[in-house]
């Protein structure tokens, strides 16, 4: 008797060693199951127009000129960076604690040795100051041009700053915002209006694309408004701007101008050519400080979009209240 009691609690334990086994059925060991985590290299090599460079993975202390905003975009503040781009009105809350490293043209290269960086990105293709770069770090030179919009920009450094998913982030914020914007000029804007992006000087105007500053880039691909057939013919490719004469002007103004002023220029009455320009008897011609449009990186674009879109809603409030 005494050994089937023995069996019996012999396999009442086997059984309940299985039971319990069994009760972690659908649930992942985390240490048994865990994959390992990837680890990237320490470096990687990227193609260059001065050849292959070998770069960190992850940097940690990058000085850059003409691109900053692209890296405040996704999260990474510079230690070093260039006064005129340190100026922008659009970022200049984000910019606290990053070092100027000179101006545009005057860069202390002493000073860049200073801040001890890792990598360092460029927007000139001016061989001699690459070399001067290279020689203090890993250097990058991307030439101004090098993409066709805020999309393919950020893109491009989230890939080469392992910042993917902070640059979609904010991609889909610039796309809501952008949208909101182009919103508000439903119903103010016509399907026929067109759009032109220019300076003035004393002796002739300078008329631009859609990406080489001045609000171009938000004008014509932030709010998709439509140019003059002669800008969207001559200024939307490979040639981003032109000298007009002022006696041809009008084949370039369309229903609307943008003109980029400074304190000089502010108030611009033109001549008597001016004066016959459809936009200026509509009143259609807005002013654009060149210390705030002169800017042409992702977050001065939205910034840029958004001022125009008040500026022509404003307008339109006003025409509207005078009826």
């Amino acid at each position: 008797m005494k050994k089937k009691m023995w069996i019996a609690m012999l396999l009442l334990s086997f059984i309940l060693a299985l039971t319990a086994c069994g009760g972690n059925t659908g649930q992942v060991d985390g240490k048994q199951n865990q994959t390992p985590t990837e680890q990237k290299p320490a470096t990687k090599t990227v193609q260059t127009i001065y050849g292959d460079v070998t770069i960190p993975t992850h940097p940690q202390r990058i000085v850059v000129d003409l691109y900053q905003n692209d890296l405040l975009a996704l999260g990474i503040k510079p230690v070093g960076s260039v006064k005129y781009y340190l100026d922008n009105p659009f970022s200049k809350d984000l910019v606290q604690g990053v070092t100027s490293i000179g101006d545009r043209g005057s860069v202390s290269f002493e000073k860049v040795l200073t801040l001890e960086p890792d990598l360092i990105l460029i927007g000139s293709k001016d061989a001699a100051e690459y070399e001067k770069y290279s020689k203090i770090a890993p250097t990058i030179a991307i030439p101004y041009g090098t993409y066709k919009d805020v999309h393919e920009e950020l893109t491009a450094f989230g890939e080469l700053l392992d910042k993917d998913q902070e640059a979609k982030a904010w991609l889909a914020q610039y796309d809501q915002r952008m949208q909101i914007a182009r919103d508000k000029l439903k119903g103010i804007i016509q399907p026929k209006d067109t759009f032109t992006v220019m300076e003035a000087s004393t002796k002739e105007y300078y008329v631009y694309g859609d990406n080489f500053g001045r609000g171009g880039q938000a004008v014509y691909k932030g709010l998709g408004l439509t140019p003059p057939p002669l800008v969207q013919k001559e200024l939307l490719g490979e040639t981003q701007w032109k000298s007009v004469s002022k006696e041809v002007i009008s084949q370039y103004a369309g229903s609307y101008i943008f003109l980029t002023v400074n304190k000089e220029t502010a108030g611009y009455t033109g001549d008597s050519i001016w004066k016959t320009l459809d936009p200026v008897r509509n009143g259609k011609v807005f002013e654009l400080q060149e210390d705030r449009y002169w800017y042409f990186d992702p977050i001065a674009i939205v910034g840029q979009a958004e001022e125009i879109t008040d500026m022509l809603v404003q307008q339109n409030k006003e025409k509207a209240s005078q009826k």
